[in-house]
């Protein structure tokens, strides 16, 4: 009995186990490739050639059935193993002995996420081989989170506009924004506003915002947001003097703004009466001549003028004859007194 009872243990080790059964209900899967005995000299081997790109079968909340073209080897294939992409040695997801397919348990999203994951074969002395093409399974956790407002488009100049929307509170919260204009990611910002620059005076966009959460999978998009970049009216006090040297100048500039709204990304725009005169070099903007057309930018420290603030910038210039005042100032479009 004892002889019998030594050959059955001996016959169960040597037996291989049985695959893992797929379950969607998230029950574990082993990580460990059974490779079987390795010799001390192995035998000259080559690596497993890489397997297929996985297939996603079918996706539930908590993972996907996978199916991939299979590895080939000398010796024979041991298992796969299958790995979430993270840009460098991989997250393993799940190992299966000897089937080219099975279900691969994945993190729940609170919302929609993306799982980069790759295939790798391991052959019965532990080799691997390449890793196989990426997949992107995309998982979405089907606790629907609530839609964000509409965003609310405020134009700060012909080329620029702040957006801004809020989120419910019974909402998970969001740690980024994704702001989307035609399908095209515009920019990502951490709160609940932001400005788009650049765009074309009198060309009409359609914006969208959605949410990031905190396990980097993303929330529904919102309404979309239509409007036309167009320059907001301002009330402005232009102060304009200038000092003249034979054929030099030094002029100061004082913008006054006198209404109730800040002047943001503001743009001083005047035309010089003579031909001859010309700007050289300026200071606190940054300063622009075409022909007789003159036009000062805002720089990063004074690129918005508060209400009832007023803000100095000057230039040094020449003239040839006669050196009088433009009168005709614009700031971001509007006349000022």
């Amino acid at each position: 009995m004892q002889i019998t009872a030594v050959v059955l243990a001996a016959a169960l080790l040597a037996a291989p186990a049985p695959s893992p059964t797929p379950s969607p209900t998230g029950s574990p899967v082993p990580m460990t490739c059974r490779t079987g005995p390795i010799p001390p000299n192995p035998p000259v081997n080559a690596p497993p050639t890489a397997p297929g790109a996985p297939e996603v079968v079918w996706w539930f909340f908590n993972g996907a059935s996978l199916r991939w073209a299979p590895s080939t080897d000398d010796h024979g294939v041991a298992c796969y193993e299958v790995y979430q992409d993270d840009g460098a040695n991989g997250i393993i997801r799940a190992v299966f002995q000897g089937p080219n397919e099975g279900w691969v348990n994945l993190p729940t999203p609170i919302g929609t996420r993306i799982y980069p994951l790759y295939v790798v074969a391991v052959d019965r002395y532990g080799v691997r081989s390449a890793r196989s093409p990426v997949t992107q399974v995309s998982i979405s956790n089907d606790i629907v989170q609530p839609q964000p407002s509409r965003p609310v488009a405020a134009p700060l100049s012909p080329t620029s506009v702040r957006l801004s929307w809020t989120l419910p509170s019974y909402s998970s919260p969001a740690t980024a924004w994704q702001v989307f204009s035609g399908g095209q990611l515009l920019t990502t910002v951490p709160g609940t506003t932001a400005t788009l620059t650049g765009l074309t005076p009198g060309t009409e966009y359609s914006v969208t915002v959605r949410p990031i959460y905190t396990d980097r999978s993303w929330g529904p998009q919102s309404l979309p947001v239509v409007f036309t970049p167009s320059a907001p009216a301002v009330s402005c006090q232009v102060s304009y003097s200038a000092r003249t040297w034979g054929a030099g100048m030094s002029a100061n500039v004082a913008i006054k703004n006198t209404g109730d709204e800040p002047i943001e990304d503001w743009e001083l725009a005047f035309t010089f009466p003579s031909s001859g005169q010309r700007v050289e070099r300026g200071w606190s903007a940054d300063w622009a001549q075409s022909g007789q057309r003159v036009t000062a930018t805002g720089v990063s420290w004074n690129e918005d003028i508060a209400p009832g603030r007023t803000l100095w910038i000057g230039f040094n210039g020449e003239h040839t004859g006669a050196n009088p005042a433009p009168a005709d100032f614009t700031v971001n479009g509007s006349a000022c007194a």
